[in-house]
């Protein structure tokens, strides 16, 4: 009975996991020293987990955002100092929020000191949309499904 009981669990643990975004796994794999290689999530984003100022969080690629951006929330957990008022252009249409600095920034093999921050009231937390800012930094392949990130450079 407990066996089935295990079963009837791992099976529901599966499905729940490749059902409800956010459950699945993310799908990143080291290729070399400065880069990494990026499966989408069942959304078809490209996300890693990363931290800033030391709190983890899941960053999603935005080649349409200007700049690293975080809720209200996350920022006030990562400690983002320093906020400047700022109105901001989203995907959402209009919104004011803020500019903060991070001190630390990191995701797969990358690391940034001083990195500008928006802070968006209206971004639901648990995750940071990783933008232009510092992807200008790095180059993006995209190819077969994947998305190559690789330290221009590197």
């Amino acid at each position: 009975m407990v066996v089935l009981w295990l079963l009837i669990g791992g099976a529901l643990y599966l499905l729940v996991q490749s059902l409800i975004p956010g459950f699945q796994r993310v799908h990143v794999r080291s290729v070399e020293a400065n880069a990494v290689l990026l499966s989408p999530d069942r959304s078809g984003n490209y996300t890693l987990p990363g931290s800033i100022n030391g709190v983890p969080i899941t960053f999603m690629v935005d080649t349409g955002a200007s700049t690293v951006s975080v809720s209200a929330a996350e920022a006030e957990r990562m400690r983002l100092s320093g906020c400047e008022g700022i109105a901001s252009q989203t995907a959402n249409g209009s919104t004011t929020g803020c500019m903060a600095l991070a001190r630390a920034l990191r995701f797969g093999p990358f690391s940034a000191r001083d990195v500008r921050v928006a802070v968006l009231p209206h971004m639901l937390p648990g995750t940071a949309l990783l933008g232009m800012n510092v992807l200008a930094r790095m180059q993006m392949i995209e190819q077969g499904g994947r998305m190559l990130l690789r330290l221009n450079g590197g």
